[in-house]
């Protein structure tokens, strides 16, 4: 018996095909159509910077370390203001003389409001408001620098440094993460994780590299002298 549509195998063969082929289509237009997507980004790098630790220490207070700190691919310090800052002297019996002989004790905390640009291609945003938290130890530098808020769709970004004595030298390891938020196809999400990634991984580059050039400048000075009005001590 001849069926008006072709055999029921053929039947069932054609529906599954088409079948597919909506799902197909269904899919293929769900991938293409935008959503929103918090892509983010972390590195991390560790250093050995050509300066025994104490005189790295001794530019890291006294110098303006700030724009080398931040100083990234995309990124100048526009400003920048003390918020607070503490000097503990009580763990050094001759402040002023180890102060001068580069082997001081005191410890100093101190915050600063940053004020930066940005010129990156990911980032919609202008400038970038940040806080810094520096605390500085006879033996170690840990400074945090991260955004107060979001800017544009620059949901957040924070970066780390910490120095160590390592011999002669000085470890430094800085890190560096951001959350960017995008509206992007859905198929293309994973691209933008990988940008955004890359750009965590070139600005905690450039970091590093600055931050060696910064302290390169003054390590070969026998005293290192206080910058005027910077805030430092």
């Amino acid at each position: 018996m001849n069926h008006l549509f072709g055999s029921p195998a053929r039947i069932l063969a054609t529906a599954i095909v088409s079948l597919l082929l909506v799902v197909g289509m269904t899919l293929a237009i769900l991938s293409l159509s935008s959503v929103e997507h918090l892509a983010s980004g972390s590195a991390q790098q560790t250093v050995l910077v050509e300066c025994e630790f104490d005189k790295f220490r001794q530019i890291m207070v006294r110098k303006n370390a700030t724009a080398a700190i931040v100083s990234q691919s995309g990124m100048r310090l526009i400003d920048e203001s003390v918020e607070d800052l503490q000097v503990d002297t009580s763990q050094d019996d001759r402040p002023l003389l180890n102060a001068i002989r580069g082997r001081s004790k005191t410890e100093v905390q101190a915050v600063k409001k940053l004020r930066v640009s940005l010129n990156d291609p990911h980032i919609e945003a202008d400038e970038l408001t940040l806080r810094q938290r520096a605390n500085v130890q006879p033996e170690s530098v840990h400074v945090v620098t991260e955004s107060i808020a979001a800017a544009a769709n620059l949901e957040s970004y924070r970066t780390t440094l910490d120095a160590r004595r390592k011999g002669s030298q000085t470890e430094v390891s800085v890190s560096v993460g951001l959350e960017v938020r995008v509206t992007v196809p859905k198929a293309f999400t994973g691209r933008a994780d990988r940008e955004v990634q890359q750009s965590a991984v070139d600005a905690v580059d450039e970091q590093a590299k600055s931050l060696q050039r910064f302290v390169a400048e003054h390590a070969g000075e026998r005293f290192i002298l206080p910058e005027l009005g910077n805030g430092s001590r």
